[in-house]
């Protein structure tokens, strides 16, 4: 399927809904899509991904899936309007999105090939371009809770064992993210081969003044090995700094091996346009036949986002009405 792309340029305030609509045509193609919002002008704004995956969601959850992600959206960017810290929006998103069952983080999660799911996630602070993130949590499904709880520490990235004594002492409830959907999956996965998900979901959020913020949560890519890390806890699949903020979604190992988000960040520092420098990276990744997809935004509220896959799931750019 050929590359698509499609410029959108907002100076002025429109109807979210407008907007959404607009926005909807772009669904399920290999494409990018670039955007600018000027945020000292429309207050800031928020992008929402709901994974690059071919299964989940797939079909007639394909609509409903994009419906809850549009919900969770303008929810955040209510709450950036009411004074809401960037890092707070992001902790709100990606709290609504991990109890969401229809994606693959938090509540309903894929399973590794033990049938136990282990969750991921990552947060980062662009003003302080400061990183943290959880590994491996089990018995709970808000790992960008305790991802967000590091922030403030000298150790920001944990994995098991001490993934269990952060949530014990976040006061984590202890809910099994496993589903009964997940589960009848993850029993036919075995006798298919062993097909995999990848999904992941992720938010970008730009303020008012320009400063970035990201956060990424996954179960992970289905029936990998017990303990299998994916790259949303590392830079690769999260990053935010005084340039650029970026969540991916995708094969993990692929996105790894391209240090994509940081890749991303690195061009946009050096000089690069965020549209030149995502384009110059989908050009690599198809170049290279890679399965992985993200959002993007700069410090001038220029956004991207682009897929290699069939399906980016719901990613929504959600922008803000000025009150």
């Amino acid at each position: 399927m050929p590359r698509r792309s499609c410029v959108l340029k907002v100076s002025s305030c429109v109807p979210l809904s407008v907007f959404f609509k607009d926005f909807a045509i772009m669904l399920d193609k290999i494409a990018q899509r670039n955007g600018l919002f000027d945020p000292a002008v429309c207050g800031g704004f928020v992008l929402l991904h709901g994974g690059a995956g071919v299964q989940d969601p797939r079909g007639p959850a394909h609509a409903a899936a994009s419906k809850v992600i549009e919900g969770i959206a303008l929810r955040g960017a209510s709450a950036l309007a009411g004074g809401a810290s960037g890092l707070n929006v992001v902790k709100q998103c990606l709290f609504e999105l991990e109890s969401e069952p229809c994606f693959n983080a938090g509540l309903g999660s894929a399973l590794q090939s033990d049938g136990q799911a282990r969750l991921t996630a990552a947060v980062m602070s662009g003003p302080g371009q400061i990183f943290s993130g959880v590994m491996g949590l089990e018995g709970a499904i808000h790992p960008s809770t305790l991802a967000l709880m590091l922030q403030g520490k000298t150790t920001r990235v944990v994995c098991p064992p001490g993934t269990a004594e952060l949530a014990r002492r976040a006061g984590l409830k202890s809910e099994s993210p496993v589903t009964p959907e997940r589960l009848a999956r993850w029993e036919q996965a075995k006798k298919e081969n062993h097909p995999h998900d990848f999904d992941t979901v992720g938010c970008v959020v730009v303020t008012a003044n320009g400063e970035l913020f990201a956060g990424t949560s996954t179960g992970g890519r289905g029936f990998e090995a017990p303990g299998r890390v994916s790259d949303a806890a590392t830079v690769a699949g999260t990053y935010a700094s005084g340039f650029a903020a970026i969540s991916a979604t995708g094969i993990g190992e692929e996105i790894v091996d391209d240090g994509l988000a940081l890749r991303i960040e690195s061009r946009v520092r050096d000089g690069m346009a965020l549209e030149s420098a995502t384009a110059k990276c989908f050009s690599e990744a198809r170049e290279r036949k890679r399965s992985y997809g993200w959002i993007a935004a700069s410090s001038t509220g220029a956004w991207n986002f682009s897929w290699t896959t069939e399906a980016e799931t719901g990613v929504i750019p959600c922008r803000l009405l000025r009150s």
